[in-house]
């Protein structure tokens, strides 16, 4: 309840000032309560009955039916069933962590996910901004180690048009390639002539194929910095105003 990343001279404040200047035209969204169902927060998403993250050891049940969330996606079904195509949602967590240096059973995250519609004008939009966003990051300091977009192991959706899987999971790329310059360029502590470095490294998450994780080299680190992927189509497909859209790009 102290909303602390809506406080504006606040790290988390400021953080989630940046994200969201920088996708300025997403629906940057706050207020959803974390008070959720396991339904929503599981199920929804894809999330086998037997995972881990389900037990009361590791999530803050309620009673039987109601639990904390333990992450922003248990809103993405009522986002996307609202008709959003560009959002960003920003909320606290909770997970049952002991407590050290990185761990807290409270914290934050911030995510985001843009549609195509799977026709002749989201191909058309998704080739001009990936168009737009590979001019910008050749033109900066910035090396990317990046993976294919689709392998066997980290496979696109059966019901994804291949060429439309291959353009959306690329726009994902170049969007947070595009994020993580507005972060940490120049930011690095090596001096501002030092390129920044990106690191790509394919994941897996019950509800995103293909998924991945992104690090930065940061003050002599790689630094882990989020996970995202391609949303499952069956989350889509929950929301009944997206189901004859296809692919998603989502931000964790």
């Amino acid at each position: 309840g102290r909303n602390l990343y809506m406080n504006p001279s606040h790290p988390l404040g400021i953080l989630h000032t940046l994200i969201s200047s920088h996708f300025r035209d997403f629906n940057s969204m706050t207020g959803f309560s974390p008070v959720v169902t396991p339904a929503r927060n599981f199920d929804d998403l894809g999330f086998p009955a037997d995972h881990p993250g389900r037990a009361a050891t590791d999530s803050y049940y309620i009673n039987r039916d109601l639990m904390l969330r333990t992450h922003t996606s248990a809103h993405e079904v009522e986002v996307f069933a609202r008709g959003e195509r560009k959002w960003l949602l920003s909320a606290d967590v909770y997970r049952r962590d002991e407590i050290d240096a990185s761990h807290y059973p409270v914290f934050h995250q911030m995510e985001g996910a843009r549609v195509f519609s799977a026709d002749a004008n989201g191909k058309a939009e998704l080739e001009e901004d990936n168009a737009r966003l590979s001019h910008h990051l050749e033109r900066s300091n910035i090396i990317i180690e990046d993976v294919p977009h689709i392998t066997a192991s980290n496979p696109r959706q059966e019901m994804h048009d291949p060429v439309l899987a291959e353009l959306v999971a690329h726009n994902l790329k170049l969007s947070l390639n595009s994020l993580m310059l507005t972060l940490f360029g120049g930011r690095g502590g090596v001096g501002e002539s030092d390129p920044l470095r990106v690191r790509w490294i394919e994941a897996y998450f019950p509800f995103t194929t293909p998924s991945y994780e992104v690090e930065v080299f940061f003050r002599g680190k790689w630094l882990e910095i989020l996970g995202c992927g391609v949303v499952q189509q069956q989350t889509l497909d929950r929301a009944s105003t997206f189901r004859p859209l296809r692919p998603a790009s989502d931000v964790l």
